[in-house]
């Protein structure tokens, strides 16, 4: 029988059961739960604070002694406890699983785990899906040839789990994903919103995000237009920040594509794949930050719990 000392050590779990994830929406959960909403309006008899009146807000919550006197329109809102819907969205593609010293795929499942378990704990919906990927048999040229080849399966996700005890199904989930082909990000995630039409919430992506910015960006944006809280984690490991080590001249292979090419390892080159890299995630951050999406940059040679414990908070994921 697996007990959840299998998964993370106990003193990690009690430090997880206190912490929230943090929503900076307001969504109507179908159920009571832990998450508090600070924007409802008239939902509970909890007085939480006051905001000035928008076109269609319910006049029998203004508050007439306040216009008197500032002659403002305001309108109370109140607390209310509400179950947060949480989608938690797994890069596989293959990309993940290189460098294999990096093991960037195993710190990506314990992320995607802990996010689960304090969902879970917290009395919150959870569903966690793997990117569907294209599979990757030859040099793509025509643009024709980029569409996704795949059909979303609702066997690729579990479903909205809400128990504690849950936990389990999403660990064996893991376990039985095997990271392949090439990421379609944007593609994945239209499907994914057709297919949760209606079922808003916070939407945490853990990938390595090795992809042209017009392709994340247009997912991105489709996930905020559609009203969704987005957090963003960007996994890479030591090796994939300086990939060259003590190599004078050799081989890459794109693990997604398999295109190969010789490269020499000059001051240079280094230099241009160091600005590229430190560009390439600094575009992705600002990108975040100017579309109120919260973003981090977690290497996987870092110790977990602490990036858990005290670097999410920090950044606005939990609290």
């Amino acid at each position: 029988m697996p007990t959840l000392k299998n998964i993370f050590q106990a003193s990690f779990l009690k430090r997880l059961e206190s912490l929230r994830i943090e929503c900076r929406k307001l969504y109507y959960g179908n159920r009571k739960g832990q998450y508090i909403a600070t924007a409802m309006k008239g939902t509970s008899v909890e007085f939480a604070d006051y905001q000035e009146y928008s076109p269609g807000d319910d006049f029998r919550h203004v508050d007439w002694n306040l216009y008197s006197r500032l002659d403002k329109l305001l309108v109370k809102t109140f607390k209310e406890e509400l179950e947060l819907t949480i989608h938690i969205l797994l890069d596989t593609s293959k990309s993940m699983l290189y460098p294999p010293e990096d093991q960037k795929f195993e710190f990506a499942k314990n992320i995607a785990l802990a996010f689960s378990y304090i969902g879970l704990s917290d009395q919150n919906s959870v569903s966690l899906a793997k990117f569907l990927n294209t599979d990757v048999k030859e040099k793509k040229t025509e643009a024709s040839d980029k569409q996704s080849n795949y059909r979303f399966d609702l066997n690729e996700h579990t479903p909205f789990l809400r128990k504690r005890g849950d936990i389990f199904n999403i660990n064996n989930f893991l376990e039985k994903i095997k990271p392949g082909g090439l990421m379609d990000f944007d593609g994945f995630i239209k499907k994914y919103i057709f297919k949760n039409k209606g079922k808003g919430g916070t939407v945490i992506i853990i990938s390595d995000f090795m992809l042209a910015p017009e392709i994340y960006k247009n997912g991105l944006k489709l996930l905020k237009f559609k009203n969704y809280d987005v957090k963003v984690i960007q996994i890479l490991g030591p090796k994939e920040l300086d990939p060259f080590g003590k190599i004078k001249k050799g081989k890459i292979i794109d693990v997604e594509t398999n295109e190969k090419k010789v490269v020499n390892s000059t001051a240079t080159i280094r230099k241009k794949y160091k600005d590229f890299i430190e560009k390439h995630n600094e575009d992705l951050k600002n990108f975040c930050r100017s579309n109120n999406i919260v973003y981090s940059l977690a290497r996987s040679d870092q110790n977990f719990e602490d990036y858990i414990l005290k670097e999410l908070p920090k950044l606005g994921f939990v609290n």
